[in-house]
Formats: structure tokens, sequence, C-alpha cells
């Protein structure tokens, strides 16, 4: 009987099913967060948020539905990231896959506070027994609950973004610069979260810090799609353990 830990058998193709999940995660994020969330929410006006959510509603339940592909493929991408890189170190795989789980699981409740404003500002018995500047208010603040809870759960992904980079570096069949720069990138997200939670005064850092936090996910994800990965070099690490 074979065991379940047994590398995969076609490795450069699990390598790029992860590159096209990871591009739909980009694309979605990006749709979700600056398409969505970036053209319908003002911080500093309740009352024109909730303006613009109830009468672009369609938009903002298509940005919630982007968000929830996006869960789906983290995990999707948590599996096929430890199938790949278990050879390497299977502690350090299982460290990287929990950590993406469980991010997933606080990109879960951040998403739940999002979808508040379709109860408190939709046609709802809830919404109907609020006035429409406590129901904006009300909404706004659940919205802010989501924004946090994403942050907290970029700080995760910083965390999984590391692990990630010294398992790609160790792999051998696998580049090293990719390695480095996914290092990079996660330690950029935990940055942050740091700045963002810790030294509020830095705010205007956070900006800056998101260019090389996404920029190395670009060139993980064209890589997973165009080349996969090393398969001769692949083989050579598996050999011992199949």
């Amino acid at each position: 009987m074979p065991s379940t830990s047994a590398p995969p058998r076609h490795p450069v193709a699990l390598a790029r099913l992860s590159g096209l999940a990871y591009l739909a995660i980009i694309l979605c994020g990006i749709f979700a967060q600056m398409a969505v969330r970036g053209s319908l929410i003002d911080w500093q006006d309740a009352g024109a948020t909730a303006e613009l959510i109830q009468s672009r509603n369609g938009l903002f339940r298509l940005g919630l539905l982007a968000d929830f592909l996006v869960l789906v493929l983290d995990i999707v991408l948590a599996v096929t990231f430890y199938r790949l890189l278990a050879p390497v170190d299977r502690g350090l795989a299982l460290l990287a896959l929990s950590v993406r789980l469980v991010m997933s699981a606080v990109l879960v409740a951040a998403l739940l506070a999002q979808t508040a404003p379709l109860i408190l500002l939709g046609e709802t018995a809830i919404a109907g027994q609020l006035e429409p500047g406590a129901a904006g208010t009300l909404a706004l603040t659940f919205l802010g609950l989501h924004n946090e809870g994403y942050i907290l759960a970029l700080m995760l992904f910083g965390l999984h973004g590391c692990a990630l980079g010294i398992l790609l570096v160790r792999s051998g069949y696998f580049p090293r610069f990719l390695g480095i720069l996914m290092g990079l990138s996660g330690l950029s997200y935990l940055a942050l979260g740091i700045v963002h939670f810790g030294l509020p005064s830095l705010s205007g850092v956070g900006g800056l810090l998101l260019i090389p936090a996404a920029l190395p996910e670009f060139v993980f994800t064209g890589w997973l799609l165009i080349v996969g990965l090393n398969r001769r070099r692949w083989e050579t690490r598996v050999a011992p353990s199949t």
C-alpha cells in the first residue's frame, strides 16, 4: 500500500497548477481590494460609504465572492506547497502549511465582518430598526474590523512567506533567488503589520512596504506558471525517500 506521504508523481504539473491558483488569488485580491473596497469605502464619511454600497450593491457582493475564491485557493496552495516542499524539510513545510491555514481562518472571520453592510444597509428586519446614520456608522465600523483582520492575516502570511523562502532556498529544484525574494516578501508583510499596530506614527511607511511585499509574489507566480520546477533536481532530491 503506497504511503500517503509519498511525493507527487507529476511535480512540474503541480507547480504550474500552484502558479495558476496563485495568479487567480492575485487577480481576485486586487479586484476585491482596489476595484471594490477602494471605490466604495470612504473612511472619513460613513454616510457616503453607505450610499455607495447601496447604489452599487452588486459590485460589493461580487467583491465578497472574489474574497471567498481567494480563501478557497489559499487552502489549495497551502496543500500544494506542502506537497512540493515537504521533501526539503517536512517539519518546516508543515509549519508553512499550518500558518497559511490559520491565515485563511482569520480571513474568514474578517470576511464575515465585511458582510455586515448587507444586513445593516439592506432591506432586512435589523436594518429597519436602525436610523440611517447609525446603520451607516455601524457598517463602516464592521468594515474597519475587516480591515484590521485583513492586516492580521497579512502578518500570518508574512510568517508563511519566511518559511516558504527557507524551503525554496534549500530545495535545489527551485532557484535560490526565488526563496530570497519570498523571504523578503514575508518580512515586508510582517513589518507592515508591526508598523500598523505598533507604530501608527509611521503609517506612511506602510504603502512603501507593499512594494517589496507584493513584487516577489508576481515573480514567484510567473516562475511557477512558466517553468514549474527543475524536474531532474526534484528526482534527485526525492530519490532516497521513494
